[in-house]
């Protein structure tokens, strides 16, 4: 079928080029109307941040990017969440780049920086942290220095020996004033304990009837160090102490052995009417076991008769627990 042929008239009107234009298929012209419509279109949805992507099912689906707003045009948060960002205000790196003690140092000292706050809020109420139960302290370590620690050397009335823990039982009985027998014990007591070392440690029990152990005020410690102030406290307490009262021995051994140390020196002036009985002589062996020295010195009036000393309960007490015996004649004490 052949295409109709523009009349004469028609084609007076208008130029010969431009005829073709108005002669064009009508599927070309349906397509470029379509097209222009398309392009139109599409320009209209990229104005609108409008894209089009596939979702996980393969159908074309549209994905709106919505850009951010403007910080300074933010609603405030509520209140809660106000408080919840100013609890949050250290961040992990200041956490981790802070050492755990300079961390309770700043929640107690420091304020936190206003520029590590989210959002605004009221102020930071102080941080109290929560107290743990009150701790005893520890006794305190010995001081460096002198002797070696753990075998420094003493000496009372001439027996030496070495250790850590020393224990003075003294007989402060009324017997002990004869001859002014208490006062050189408690000269020889200050010189004994004047040779310790700050490394040491000691206790001075008296006895009588009672039994009279040496107690800081305000200490419940039972064995001290031997430094310059716990020293100068013990001479004050030996001359404290007067003769007075009847004797007892066993229950101010059995003090002194409680406080397990290494060597106790024993005083009395032995009056035989209150010598030991077999039963607590064998009770004080079986509890010490061997754990602890003790060293027995004597108070006597004139020499030792050779009967005395094979009768005496403190050469007994001393061979059958590690130390030694000594007897000393009051009388010659002025000697010294």
């Amino acid at each position: 079928m052949s295409q109709k042929r523009p009349n004469n008239q028609f084609r007076s009107r208008w130029p010969e080029w431009l005829l073709p234009a108005f002669f064009l298929p009508s599927w070309l012209m349906s397509l470029g109307f379509h097209m222009i419509v398309f392009v139109g279109v599409a320009l209209i949805f990229q104005n609108t941040g409008v894209t089009e992507g596939l979702d996980d099912s393969g159908r074309v689906v549209d994905i709106f990017v919505k850009e951010a707003a403007n910080p300074e045009e933010q609603p405030q948060e509520s209140d809660n969440t106000q408080q919840s960002n100013a609890d949050d205000s250290l961040t992990e790196e200041q956490v981790d780049e802070t050492p755990p003690e300079e961390l309770v140092d700043n929640l107690l000292d420091t304020p936190l920086p206003v520029d590590n706050v989210f959002a605004p809020g009221p102020a930071i109420a102080d941080v109290e942290l929560p107290l743990a139960e009150p701790i005893r302290p520890a006794r305190p370590a010995p001081p460096a220095g002198g002797l070696p620690p753990g075998r420094g050397e003493t000496q009372f009335f001439g027996t030496k020996d070495k250790g850590t823990r020393f224990a003075f039982v003294i007989d402060c009985s009324g017997s002990m004033q004869s001859h002014n027998a208490i006062h050189y014990a408690k000269a020889e007591l200050k010189n004994s304990i004047s040779l310790l070392e700050p490394t040491q440690q000691f206790q001075i029990i008296y006895y009588n009837q009672e039994v009279y152990p040496w107690h800081r005020r305000g200490r419940s410690d039972d064995i001290y160090w031997a430094n310059e102030t716990n020293k100068r406290l013990a001479y004050n307490f030996v001359d404290e102490r007067g003769p007075t009262g009847g004797t007892d021995h066993v229950p101010a051994l059995m003090m002194a052995l409680r406080l397990t140390p290494e060597v106790i020196y024993f005083l009395t002036d032995a009056d035989q009417s209150d010598r030991i009985s077999n039963r607590d002589m064998a009770r004080i062996n079986k509890f010490n076991n061997g754990r602890t020295r003790i060293h027995c010195i004597e108070f006597g009036v004139g020499p030792q008769l050779d009967a005395e000393l094979e009768a005496s309960f403190l050469a007994d007490l001393a061979r059958k627990n590690g130390g030694s015996y000594r007897y000393l004649d009051v009388k010659n004490l002025s000697k010294r």
